[in-house]
């Protein structure tokens, strides 16, 4: 049965694109019960998942806002969803947009609590360059350096990218995403190498805030994300993933110079970094 409806599934996702429905589909109950036959363990990763920031998010309320800067088909707006937040989904990429009506907005009797945002998020409100691997790429960038990376490493992916194509896009700032939607419980962030910019333009803390390092080429964009951060918030703490379903790294959490350290020595290829603030233990 495993391997008939592996074998069936290129047949039925293309017929699914032609009708458009297919990410429709992929947020709807029907992909968990395929899964649940083809491969239960794409089902579980995501239940813990669910389950880490369900226990990592202390103090959190139903209904409780979270911004998705770099929501990409909105895989982490999904586990927020499920854990009963209203998301704000960021993402300047149009398939990704469109990607991101299917799933959460058309077709429904009731529509999923989401706004998504057309733009990048930057430190300023202006018009910059994206960097296109491919339209809907998870790799697409407004980072020189993350693109002149990987146009040179052919290890990470199996091959290098060239990135033929730029794109001109709004960008907008944390702040007036704040001002405009309201004080988020949690952010998340994940832009491909421009993370420092994305916390440039935020002017005050939040609760919770995750942000991603490709390593070790951008260390050095990570050392300052955790520097602009203790500066928001001097009482600040600090964990990290390899994998989100599989918990946090470190025992404990870590102040920002000690954090630093032990993300100077970082092995890890990619990793997810936790932020939370004296403003998360006021709400517990």
């Amino acid at each position: 049965m495993k391997s008939y409806l592996r074998a069936l599934k290129p047949y039925l996702q293309t017929l699914l694109r032609r009708v458009g429905l297919y990410k429709r589909v992929k947020a709807s109950r029907i992909y968990d019960f395929y899964w649940r036959i083809a491969d239960k363990r794409i089902i579980d990763d995501r239940t813990r998942e669910v389950e880490f920031y369900r226990n990592l998010l202390k103090g959190f309320r139903n209904g409780d806002l979270v911004f998705d800067v770099g929501a990409n088909h909105g895989y982490k707006t999904e586990i927020f969803l499920r854990l009963g937040a209203r998301v704000v989904a960021v993402e300047p990429d149009e398939v990704n947009q469109e990607a991101l009506k299917q799933k959460f907005l058309r077709y429904r009797l009731n529509r999923r609590p989401v706004v998504i945002v057309d733009k990048a998020v930057s430190d300023r409100n202006m018009v910059e360059t994206m960097w296109i691997d491919a339209p809907g790429s998870a790799k697409n960038t407004l980072s020189q350096k993350w693109v002149e990376t990987l146009r040179a490493d052919d290890g990470r992916f199996g091959h290098s990218l060239d990135f033929a194509k730029q794109k001109k896009v709004e960008t907008i700032t944390l702040e007036q995403l704040i001002t405009t939607h309201g004080l988020p419980f949690c952010v998340k962030i994940d832009v491909e190498g421009y993370e420092p910019s994305v916390l440039r333009g935020m002017q005050r803390p939040v609760p919770y805030l995750s942000f991603e390092v490709n390593l070790p080429e951008f260390k050095p964009e990570g050392l300052e994300c955790v520097e602009l951060l203790g500066r928001l918030a001097a009482d600040g703490k600090f964990n990290y993933a390899a994998e989100c379903q599989h918990g946090f790294v470190l025992e404990r959490w870590l102040g920002p110079r000690e954090f630093s350290q032990v993300l100077y020595a970082c092995a890890e290829k990619s990793i997810e970094v936790f932020w939370k603030s004296d403003v998360a233990t006021s709400r517990q």
